[in-house]
């Protein structure tokens, strides 16, 4: 089972070790797996983290140091965290600020369990079902998630695989087999244009019996004697999507 990935920025070590301890009571009487980091600051949570933003849940304390709980959101959304956000706080009138950052839930200071608890499953419910909406890509010790909506194509390029992303922060080199991910990605609506290049038929704008034009106004050739299978394929796709 996948854990689901929380991590609290909290400035105040009892607050930090009392949510971090209710996140494990949760955990225990939910059965759902659990890891759970805490950091002191925004400063530090952007140090550890180094732009690795793998987590599913970010709980945040709105008044820390010298940045804030808002001020960390926007960097991170900034770089490509789609993952849910939560605020603690002990004002109630933040709330309005939450909007640029698309904040998930509030929640007031001192935290009760039943709220926290509440929220958790909330979240977790919303996390679960998007699971199957994210390409989890694993480098060592590592693992990104990205949106296949964002992915444009997946190529060979030796002994590695390139991802091509609508947001340049996502575009990934690793070292994989192409057919470890073939057929997984064909029944996520990518065609394979070419041994070796799945794209994603999301980001096809036209086609033509040489070319596969793409939203971002990239051009691959396409294969001989793929233009048929590869036509179907595009109508299917935007047939099932309300396309035509």
């Amino acid at each position: 089972m996948t854990a689901f990935r929380i991590a609290i920025c909290e400035d105040d070590q009892t607050s930090r070790e009392y949510e971090k301890e209710l996140i494990n009571k949760w955990s225990k009487k939910s059965a759902i797996r659990v890891q759970a980091d805490t950091f002191t600051s925004s400063e530090n949570f952007l140090f550890e983290s180094e732009d690795r933003l793998e987590y599913d849940l970010l709980i945040l304390d709105i008044q820390m140091g010298k940045m804030n709980g808002f001020e960390l959101a926007k960097i991170l959304r900034k770089r490509g965290f789609s993952g849910s956000l939560v605020f603690l706080t002990g004002i109630k009138d933040y709330a309005i600020d939450g909007y640029e950052v698309s904040a998930a839930r509030y929640l007031l200071k001192p935290i009760k369990e039943e709220d926290l608890f509440n929220t958790l499953s909330f979240l977790y419910k919303d996390f679960n079902n998007k699971k199957e909406e994210v390409f989890l890509l694993q480098c060592g010790n590592e693992i990104d998630k990205i949106e296949y909506s964002k992915i444009i194509y997946i190529e060979a390029r030796g002994h590695y695989l390139y991802l091509s992303s609508t947001e340049e922060a996502l575009c990934r080199q690793w070292k994989a087999s192409f057919s470890s991910l073939e057929d997984k990605l064909q029944k996520k609506d990518f065609f394979c244009l070419r041994r070796g290049l799945l794209v994603n038929l999301d980001h096809v704008e036209k086609i033509t019996r040489t070319e596969c034009i793409l939203d971002t106004k990239e051009i691959i050739p396409v294969a001989r004697g793929k233009y048929k299978e590869l036509n179907e394929a595009f109508i299917n796709h935007y047939k099932k999507n309300g396309g035509f």
